[in-house]
Formats: C-alpha cells, sequence, structure tokens
C-alpha cells in the first residue's frame, strides 16, 4: 500500500469523539505514519498512554507501534475506536477522598460492632434492671449517632465525581455504599431490639 503522510480521522472514545489530523514532522519526510504516530496523538487528546491503548478500525486492533496505518486500511474520513483507561493517580483527591471514607466506616463499624455486643449481653441477662435502664439508654443514643455517621458517609460518596473511564473508582465507591446500606439495615435491627427491650422493661 502506498505510503501516508497526512491523514484525517476521527478517534471515537466512549461518548467523546475526537477529529485528528496527522502529519509526518520534516525530520520524517519520505516515511509513512504509522501506529505510533497515531498512538501519541491519541495520547495528547485524552490521557490514555499507548500501552493503555486498544485503537480498533473495522473490527481490527491497530497492533505494532512501527507498522504502517495504510497496511491497515486507514485513509481520510475513517473512524478509530479507542478502548482504555487513563492512569489513576495516587494523588487523585477523588481517590484519596474514598480512603478516608473507607477508614472511617471502618471506626464505625467497630462502634456498631460494640452496640451489638452490648445489646446481646442484656438479652443474655448480664445486666441487672438498672443497669439494664442506663445501659439501653446510652445504646439508643450510640446507635444514633452510628446512623447519623453512616448517612454522613453516604452524603460525602455522593459527592464524589468520577469520569466514566475511570471504574476502579466508580467500583470502589459502589461496594463502600453497598456496605453502608447493609450497615444501615443492620442498625434499623438493632435500634428495634432497643426499642423492644425498654417496652418490655416498662411492662415489667
Amino acid at each position: 500500500m502506498a505510503a501516508i503522510s497526512r491523514l484525517k480521522l476521527e478517534v471515537i472514545y466512549g461518548s467523546q469523539k475526537h477529529k485528528i489530523e496527522l502529519s509526518l514532522p520534516p525530520s520524517e519526510a519520505g516515511d509513512t505514519l504509522t501506529v505510533d504516530h497515531l498512538q501519541k496523538k491519541v495520547q495528547q487528546l485524552t490521557e490514555v498512554p499507548p500501552e493503555n491503548q486498544k485503537l480498533i478500525f473495522k473490527g481490527k486492533s491497530l497492533t505494532g507501534s512501527e507498522n504502517s496505518l495504510s497496511e491497515f486500511g486507514l485513509k481520510d474520513g475513517v473512524k478509530v475506536m479507542l478502548i482504555g483507561k487513563k492512569p489513576v493517580p495516587t494523588n487523585d483527591p477523588e481517590m484519596t477522598g474514598l480512603r478516608k471514607v473507607e477508614t472511617s466506616l471502618k471506626e464505625e463499624e467497630k462502634r456498631l460492632s460494640d452496640i451489638t455486643y452490648r445489646l446481646d449481653g442484656i438479652h443474655r441477662g448480664y445486666l441487672d434492671e438498672e443497669k439494664k435502664r442506663y445501659t439501653l439508654i446510652k445504646l439508643d443514643k450510640d446507635l444514633a449517632s452510628v446512623i447519623e455517621s453512616f448517612t454522613r458517609l453516604l452524603e460525602k460518596l455522593d459527592c464524589f465525581l468520577f469520569d466514566e473511564f475511570n471504574k476502579e473508582g466508580r467500583a470502589k465507591r459502589k461496594t463502600i455504599v453497598d456496605r453502608i446500606q447493609t450497615l444501615l439495615d443492620r442498625c434499623d435491627g438493632l435500634v428495634k431490639g432497643v426499642k423492644d427491650l425498654k417496652i418490655s422493661q416498662e411492662e415489667s
């Protein structure tokens, strides 16, 4: 196939569409545009590094950075699909915030476990009536505090903005949200347990 020194095409990346114009630099006059040239241009526009890129044209992957684009049948006006994701920096504020929420969640889970342990002790009859009354009041307040903390964590998670290509961040957030919802359901059961014990104590 004939060598290509200039090329106009469109790269589709998720919902994004990028018009690209490729041309050989003067130092490479007489050569042909390669997959490497396209990869570098794509990186400039999408921030997806070549090693993360999968470029597809008519169902075939554009492989081999030194291979000529003409070998794959590319010509002016064609559309190339890009699959790949941008690297997530370790200091990304959204991911940092997510890790902080995880840490806070673990602390609240410990508090909830302690509440469950204390409530179980009452069910087993380990406390006399006077201590039971005081403990139930304290458990009621502690449960309300934990529920409030879980709700605040959900609000924080709702504020994090992960782009559609940050699958790791989006999946991690969903996992944490699901975990908090499960813990809130557990809280509902504990609240009912405390309420039932209070009623039982008042009736006795």
